[in-house]
């Protein structure tokens, strides 16, 4: 019985490091390997690796895919997601008070100007008072009423404008857009 560490060094990322035992002595193992032989997988020297993780106590780690071979997509295990309602949503960092109530007031003018796009319902914003977070989600009642939004004169003309004057009170001029599937829950 052979053991390697490799090590993957600690980061705000969350990198965990990792020790991978190599059997290469398997058949003198076999309780061991009818309890893991699904974990088992053939290394470059052909002897098996089991990789262990120490991010959480003894939980094991995939493998990454072999090259030319892709991640394959949850969605073959999962259920769609209903796209009833839909959402785009504002989100951007501000210095303080003095910027939220200006945001505040943009948000008024915008919501006044976007009840003349056919299937907007409304909008909601959220600010975080700690952190001086600012978010603004407007909701649209399917995906074409966003997708006329999106290709309207009302975006260019009226919206894009408000757009701009965010910026000029988001710290670094940094505004993020980005749309979602939006459902109320009871």
């Amino acid at each position: 019985l052979e053991v390697n560490k490799s090590t993957t060094r600690s980061t705000l990322s969350g990198a965990a490091t990792t020790t991978t035992l190599h059997c290469t002595a398997l058949a003198l193992f076999p309780i061991m390997l009818s309890s893991v032989a699904r974990r088992l997988s053939v290394t470059r020297r052909g002897a098996a690796a089991l990789p262990l993780s120490h991010a959480g106590a003894g939980a094991a780690r995939r493998t990454p895919p072999a090259q030319g071979q892709g991640r394959q997509s949850v969605r073959a295990y999962a259920a769609e997601v209903p796209v009833n309602k839909v959402c785009r949503m504002l989100q951007c960092k501000i210095a303080g008070e003095e910027e939220a109530v200006a945001m505040d007031a943009l948000l008024n003018e915008a919501d006044a100007v976007m009840k003349k796009v056919p299937g907007y319902v409304g909008s909601t914003r959220m600010v975080c008072k700690s952190y001086w977070d600012f978010k603004s989600v407007m909701v649209f009642e399917d995906v074409p009423a966003l997708e006329g939004y999106m290709e309207s004169d009302v975006k260019e003309k009226e919206m894009l404008p408000l757009l701009e004057k965010a910026k000029t009170l988001a710290l670094d001029g940094d505004v993020k857009m980005q749309n979602f599937v939006y459902d109320q829950l009871a």
